[in-house]
């Protein structure tokens, strides 16, 4: 955004500088042109009076030695020429020109001509003694005639458009400078809002900007910040009532030891107790994660060891509905950045929609593999297969349940920096697979070959 300001104040300077010095350059032009052309005018025009008050003053005509005196007096030997009327001429050698002839019938006048501007002015010499029958004596016509070159119309010129368009340049220059500290002021605050947005987006709730910058910008600044304690207002109500849901849980759990306790087999009341008090877990680690504020901290977890450990929890319903369940792990540690309960919910969520979505006798399979530097954890089954790939989407569900599973389950994905997939197999049945980010895996495992599937 800095970047575009300043581009934009560049041009429309240029635009500016160039409407403004163009016709300034073209009038200093015209002006240097006018300049030496009245000079020359006017020189020419002086040699011409004092060549026609000679005659008067001095009592001779005009003469080719008067008229080189005249020249001399007014330092014009090397710029000048005086034509007589019989084509002699006094001074520099103009060459031909074709206003002569105009000149001698009493025109004076400038004239455009090749390489520059021709003055000519012409001075009646009426000295001569008037010729037998003649009652006035005969006029004769001395033309004073200079040329004005182009260099002489263009002294100065080159000079002036230099300075114009430094001063043009020294105009976009400092234009640039200040649309740029312009810019910084207005982008240093969307910056800041900018990096405190990600660092609200990664969970610290703490993060304020400072309002500043042009009004709207400072405007967009405490909307921000208004946002921010309008999130950790609504955050902290949905922990506080999800914490007091979690305890209230604890009602119908006591309830439930209690009738447990009643049981006349022992085997089954140990296994329901072993239940309860995992659901007892369950609910005291709700209420003190909602209890307490969002952490930002890393966690990780050995993937392999918990699908197989969680893989031969689920191998008692697993073998009650007649399902071979089938393991492969890659024989090392897979380590990803998701704490270890969220990692067995994940577990827990992709085995229990099998049980959920197949009928009994399905097999499935559970896969742990590396793909590059990710970790890919694969559930595949026999079963039916997706209805519709909507299903990963929270609270869509084909088979009754809450859609919440594989919902849960993408998310953990994601904040670990990967992603869920569901697709069909070619040969029927469903294949979810989860990739996590930041895998670390040991030398040994990276090095094992791919092992057989461990039948559980």
């Amino acid at each position: 955004m800095r970047r575009q300001l300043a581009m934009v104040s560049l041009a429309v300077t240029l635009l500016v500088v160039v409407a403004f010095l163009v016709p300034l350059a073209l009038v200093v032009r015209n002006q240097a042109a006018d300049r030496a052309l009245s000079r020359a005018e006017r020189d020419v025009q002086a040699i011409a009076a004092a060549l026609a008050v000679a005659p008067a003053t001095m009592g001779a005509e005009i003469s080719r030695d008067l008229a080189a005196d005249v020249l001399r007096a007014f330092r014009g030997e090397d710029a000048f020429t005086v034509v007589f009327p019989d084509g002699r001429t006094v001074g520099t050698d103009l060459g031909d020109s074709p206003g002569l002839a105009q000149a001698r019938r009493g025109a004076a006048f400038s004239t455009e001509i090749e390489g520059g501007f021709e003055v000519l002015v012409p001075v009646l010499d009426t000295f001569d003694v008037p010729t037998p029958g003649e009652t006035e004596p005969p006029v004769r016509t001395v033309v004073v005639r200079t040329v004005v070159s182009d260099a002489e119309l263009r002294l100065g010129v080159t000079t002036a458009w230099g300075m114009l368009g430094a001063l043009g340049v020294f105009l976009v220059v400092i234009a640039v400078i200040a649309a740029d500290r312009l810019a910084r002021n207005i982008v240093r605050p969307v910056d800041a809002l900018s990096a405190a947005a990600r660092s609200l987006g990664r969970g610290d709730l703490d993060t304020r900007v400072e309002p500043a910058g042009p009004l709207e910008v400072a405007q967009v600044g405490e909307a921000f910040n208004f946002l921010a304690r309008r999130l950790v207002g609504l955050l902290n109500a949905e922990r506080e009532s999800v914490a007091d849901l979690s305890h209230r849980l604890r009602t119908p759990l006591t309830a439930l030891r209690l009738q447990t306790e009643m049981l006349s087999d022992p085997a089954e009341a140990a296994a329901l107790s072993a239940d309860i008090d995992r659901m007892g877990r369950a609910v005291d680690r709700m209420i003190e994660e909602a209890r307490r504020p969002a952490e930002t901290g890393e966690h990780s977890a050995d993937l392999a060891a918990i699908v197989l450990h969680r893989a031969t929890f689920w191998k008692v319903l697993a073998d009650e509905q007649g399902r071979t369940a089938t393991v492969e792990t890659g024989g090392g540690s897979w380590w990803v950045p998701i704490a270890a309960d969220e990692l067995g919910a994940v577990v827990d969520t992709l085995i229990e929609n099998v049980f959920a979505h197949t009928p009994a006798g399905t097999d499935y399979h559970i896969s742990v593999r590396p793909v590059g530097g990710e970790v890919e954890l694969v559930v595949e089954d026999q079963g039916p297969g997706l209805p519709e790939a909507a299903v990963i989407e929270r609270g869509a569900s084909s088979g009754g349940s809450t859609g919440l599973g594989l919902d849960i389950a993408r998310r953990a994905a994601e904040k670990s920096g990967g992603d869920l997939m569901a697709a069909n197999r070619p040969d029927g049945g469903a294949v979810i697979t989860v990739r996590f980010g930041g895998i670390d895996a040991p030398l040994d495992a990276m090095a094992a070959s791919p092992p057989a599937a461990q039948l559980l």
